[in-house]
């Protein structure tokens, strides 16, 4: 090789280096704001450039030094991420009741305003539109909550029965305990309405007027005569006749 083709190599080597320093620097400006997600990508982009030239020039230090720091920044990154993710996983665990809701609301927004702050450093879109679809989901429980002691029981019902089958396609399961929990306080004011009127009614005619399976109405029954304040004062099985309080 002659002397110039070994000064354009070291020349061209020189530039590349040159070039590597300038990704570095903007990799670590990235890190020092904690735009981990931008970082990353850089690194990536460093990487594919070393690959370009790693036949050609021994280029093993700086694919080490590039290597080593990406995985530094995922370790970082997942860090980070994962803190957003075990928040949302853990208000998804929280008990709720229709007084405590509202309050949950306020630390659901809490979490959404930080992922929209970190959306692009932490890559959080994916969980941002699970907040969204959580607060669509909350909103229509709000509308059950605020209108199912007011609405005939066949309207009410249906609202809650439709909501129960909508939470079906999504995973959030205190939403799911929480409809639960109103469904069963409306039948038990059915139950309420109907001690009213009636001394005993039997099985079938319950199962009619509620518009519910006996099977499923027995099991009702069974949970219900257990609460303190239950309309029903027995439950006869050899005849499915229920004995209401008076």
């Amino acid at each position: 090789m002659s002397s110039n083709q070994n000064i354009d190599r070291y020349k061209q080597k020189k530039e590349i280096i040159e070039e590597l320093d300038f990704y570095e620097s903007i990799i670590l400006k990235k890190m020092d704001i904690n735009d981990f997600n931008s970082a990353l990508i850089k690194i990536d982009s460093a990487l594919t450039f070393l690959k370009e030239y790693q036949t050609e020039f021994d280029l093993e230090k700086e694919t080490k030094k590039f290597t080593q720091l990406q995985q530094k920044l995922r370790v970082e990154f997942d860090n980070h991420r994962n803190l957003y993710i075990r928040r949302y996983n853990n208000l998804r665990k929280e008990t709720l009741t229709e007084a405590n809701l509202e309050n949950f609301i306020k630390l659901l927004a809490m979490l959404k305003n930080e992922v929209d702050n970190n959306l692009n450093q932490y890559n959080l879109h994916d969980l941002r539109d699970a907040i969204n679809t959580y607060f669509t989901y909350i909103k229509k429980l709000y509308t059950i909550i605020s209108s199912y002691k007011v609405l005939n029981y066949n309207d009410a019902s249906g609202k809650i029965l439709s909501y129960i089958k909508e939470l079906k396609m999504v995973n959030f399961p205190n939403l799911k305990v929480l409809v639960t929990m109103i469904y069963q306080n409306l039948l038990f004011f059915q139950f309420q309405l109907m001690s009213e009127k009636y001394d005993k009614l039997s099985l079938r005619e319950i199962s009619e007027m509620l518009s519910i399976a006996p099977e499923r109405v027995e099991d009702l029954i069974n949970l219900l005569i257990d609460n303190p304040k239950s309309p029903i004062k027995k439950y006869i099985q050899y005849n499915r006749e229920v004995i209401f309080n008076k």
